[in-house]
């Protein structure tokens, strides 16, 4: 069971696959870039490049029926931080908080559709979802692709050792438990030893005057035990 556990949680700790990868961001901006004739070149402005950008964010986090048909909700936006604007060609992961600049000279001519980072952001800057895009519909995001295959036989290797070296020590407890047990029960035998010993020495009764005494103790019986007896002098 405790090895089952620690299967599960290492398991639990592999990263699920995106379905929508870094490198297919750039190429469904482009798609929507030419489709829907945006200029993000020294004519734009940061407002309108912005809207862009959201736009394409937003269709890869919630999909889209011609752009992207594999929603992959662990992309968003961010902005600054600090009242700074939403960046207008940066997307982030929303949990790592890796970020990739994916529009190489925005704001000017010669533009172009490749992402490249993989940083951490700061904690100044912040990361939210991006708004649902138009067109979006109701698109229902598969099911995550299983983990790429891992090699656990290190780990059940691993186990196993320790395993063995649990065992070893729960074999040394009980042989601690049992000799304990066996000089517990050897010192009350020979404490019962010692009394039965001292019942069988005779004692004398006091010296009377002209009277022999006689001696009373007790003697060991043939199957065991002991019994009283009591010798007297004949007068």
């Amino acid at each position: 069971m405790r090895r089952m556990m620690m299967l599960v949680a290492l398991l639990a700790a592999v990263p699920a696959q995106a379905q929508v990868s870094i490198d297919r961001v750039p190429a469904i901006a482009q798609a929507i870039h030419d489709a829907e004739r945006v200029n993000l070149g020294a004519s734009s402005t940061r407002e309108s490049r912005n809207v862009f950008w959201a736009r394409v964010v937003g269709v890869i986090h919630f999909g889209h029926p011609v752009f992207n048909p594999t929603p992959d909700t662990s992309w968003c936006i961010k902005d600054g931080g600090g009242g700074r604007p939403q960046s207008d060609d940066v997307i982030v992961q929303c949990r790592s908080r890796q970020f990739w600049d994916c529009i190489p000279n925005a704001g000017a001519d010669g533009y172009s559709f490749t992402c490249h980072g993989g940083e951490i952001l700061p904690p100044v800057q912040n990361v939210y979802l991006p708004p649902r895009p138009a067109g979006a519909g109701s698109i229902t995001p598969p099911p995550p692709p299983p983990p790429a295959g891992i090699n656990l036989q290190p780990v059940l290797a691993a186990i196993a050792a320790l395993q063995v070296k649990l065992d070893g020590v729960a074999g040394l407890a009980l042989d601690a438990r049992d000799t304990a047990e066996r000089a517990r029960t050897e010192a009350a035998s020979a404490a019962h030893d010692a009394r039965e010993i001292n019942a069988w020495r005779m004692t004398v009764e006091p010296f009377k005057p002209g009277v022999l005494p006689c001696l009373r103790g007790r003697v060991p019986k043939a199957f065991g035990g002991s019994t009283d007896v009591t010798f007297c002098p004949v007068p």
